[in-house]
């Protein structure tokens, strides 16, 4: 079977697109040995596993949610310390603070990016396949075959078959496209897979002596892709029952995301320029959403609507579990993580870790009268750190790592001896 070859070949999201396709046809074989042969609810079991597959990256992502509203606020103090410090000195003290700070809960800035840059070709991959689903499903794929076979012997061109359809998703301009330069008979397939109720009529107009094969397909297409009375290959309509899915993908993606974000006291903080932008973001993108609905046909409804109803269920258990969870505890984890990487950067953890643990919020001084006495205070952790890596390491032309955290240490400590 060439099924595969009319797939999206991209050099990263191919691969992902293919494996996905796997799981997606091995889903539709199992629910065809109980006599379902539906692709809306295939769509639907395939958005739960795939999403499924991807909680451990939403548990670390949340994770770190979670510890960034506990030391966010000792960041904001160290920043609005420096507010008005432009010299590299006080940037690079401020930087070093702020990796404390980071290193003090054992956490690092990227990880509540890495599971998003993880996610995110899974997910463009996942729309890949949900467009296409002959391409990636042989058993739908046969459905259409000998049908395109009859079409383009009687000099119906793949072009022609797309003005049939008034949804020209990139599946069919990237068929028309390739068309151009080979007549396989998978670009056929691949604009009869985006066919609604409207395009079959058409064909039949231009191919009157196929109507019986024709209207034979049609009404199988219909039977796959039926869902809930409504044929997913068609676009929501205004006066149709079928507003019913932009509705749905309003109200679950809101859901969706207060209860992701509940428990986050950073959406509290009125002074947090991130926040405010991702509250407007997340008040705006449902709608828009909504909107994109009446764009796409229905299955792409209906995968928006699954993924935010999975979310949801997600959200909230993800949630009970973080409740669950002493903090203090996981902290205590991250640290002795830490002390490892202290160990490689060449500087004594036990004292390292001792000095940073005491720093709390309240010592870091916001006032510019104060600011001396708090970088003396730092620069005298600093100096324990050193005096530390003395006895660590008896090497005394030892060289730091240019950039490092204990190359600035070592620079900090020299500038606290010098006013000395």
């Amino acid at each position: 079977m060439n099924v595969i070859l009319t797939a999206y070949q991209g050099a990263i999201l191919g691969p992902i697109a293919k494996l996905l396709g796997y799981i997606l046809e091995a889903l539709y074989s199992l629910l065809s040995n109980f006599g379902i042969e539906n692709t809306g609810i295939c769509i639907i079991l395939f958005t739960f596993i795939v999403n499924a597959l991807m909680l451990p990256m939403q548990i670390k992502q949340q994770k770190f949610s979670k510890m960034s509203a506990i030391m966010n606020p000792e960041i904001q103090e160290i920043q609005k310390k420096y507010k008005n410090k432009k010299d590299q000195a006080s940037q690079q003290k401020m930087s070093l603070e702020t990796q404390a700070v980071y290193q003090k809960y054992g956490v690092s800035p990227a990880s509540g990016c890495l599971p998003m840059l993880i996610t995110f070709p899974i997910l463009f991959a996942l729309y890949r396949v949900i467009y296409n689903i002959p391409a990636y499903v042989p058993q739908v794929y046969d459905i259409y075959n000998e049908l395109a076979e009859k079409i383009q012997a009687a000099g119906v061109t793949v072009e022609d078959l797309s003005n049939m359809v008034t949804a020209k998703t990139y599946v069919i301009t990237d068929a028309v496209q390739a068309a151009k330069e080979s007549d396989k008979i998978g670009y056929f397939v691949d604009v009869l897979g985006q066919f609604n109720t409207s395009a079959w009529d058409l064909l039949v107009d231009k191919c009157p002596a196929l109507e019986s094969i024709i209207m034979s397909v049609a009404d199988e297409s219909r039977h796959i892709n039926s869902f809930l009375g409504l044929n997913i290959a068609d676009t929501p309509g205004i006066k149709s029952i079928s507003i019913i899915i932009p509705i749905l993908s309003v109200i679950t993606q809101i859901l969706s995301m207060k209860i992701s974000m509940a428990g986050n006291s950073q959406t509290m903080d009125p002074n947090n320029p991130t926040m405010a932008s991702m509250k407007m973001m997340n008040n705006v993108m449902p709608f828009i959403s909504g909107l994109m609905c009446f764009m796409f046909p229905i299955g792409v409804g209906i995968y928006w609507v699954a993924g935010n109803v999975f979310r949801i269920f997600q959200s909230l258990g993800i949630n009970v579990y973080f409740n669950r969870m002493d903090m203090d505890a996981e902290i205590e984890k991250n640290v002795e993580k830490a002390k490892k990487r202290y160990e490689k950067m060449g500087i004594d953890p036990s004292v390292a870790m001792q000095e940073i643990a005491k720093k709390r919020t309240s010592t870091i001084s916001t006032n510019v009268d104060d600011s001396k006495k708090t970088e003396s205070g730092f620069s005298k952790n600093v100096n324990s750190v050193k005096n530390s890596k003395s006895n660590y390491k008896t090497n005394k032309n030892n060289k730091y790592k240019e950039g490092s955290i204990a190359s600035y240490a070592n620079m900090m400590a020299r500038d606290s001896n010098d006013k000395k």
